[in-house]
């Protein structure tokens, strides 16, 4: 049986990659603060956070009317984000990453040719940052870093609802807990 590929499918595995490797040009954090200060799990979610910022640009220049409202709010709010977890990366005695042109993050993503691609782009985007906030709670130590970072993950996926209704899917097409009872 050989593989089947389709256009959404490479779409969004292009887009998994191109995720996965946002931030990978920043340096370490200077000074490499404490152990168990959680600073480098900070920073990296600080970088992704930037390059957030530099994808939601880009997708909200491929929607139009209230999609393309929702794409700034959600840009401000990434943006807000960063702002608010390098306050953190500074508590932790670190300098936090800063943010690059918004040109250098733009090979990263994949073509968008349409509103199609840019929601099915920013839906793997989202659902990259929920899965990055929610693997820095397994990490982090600090209740108020903890805490920090449950409340952004939590708007994160706020934000993935939105990016599914706008899509015109279900805002929560899967089941948050799985198993039998």
């Amino acid at each position: 049986m050989s593989p089947r590929f389709t256009r959404r499918g490479v779409l969004g595995g292009a887009a998994a990659l191109a995720l996965a490797s946002c931030g990978g040009g920043d340096p370490a954090p200077a000074g490499g603060g404490r152990a168990g200060s959680g600073a480098a799990t900070l920073s990296s979610i600080v970088a992704l956070e930037h390059a957030a910022v530099a994808a939601w640009a880009t997708i909200g220049d491929r929607l139009t009317g209230d999609a393309a409202g929702s794409a700034r709010a959600i840009r401000g709010r990434q943006a807000e984000h960063a702002n608010e977890l390098s306050k953190l990366v500074r508590a932790a005695g670190v300098a936090p990453p800063s943010a690059r042109a918004a040109s250098s993050y733009a090979p990263s993503f994949p073509r968008l040719t349409s509103a199609a691609d840019a929601l099915h782009f920013a839906r793997d985007l989202q659902e990259r940052l929920v899965r990055a906030y929610f693997e820095g709670l397994v990490v982090l130590h600090d209740a108020g870093q903890r805490r920090a970072i449950a409340e952004i993950g939590a708007a994160q996926a706020e934000d993935l609802a939105v990016v599914h209704s706008l899509a015109g899917d279900p805002a929560a097409p899967q089941a948050f807990v799985t198993g039998t009872s």
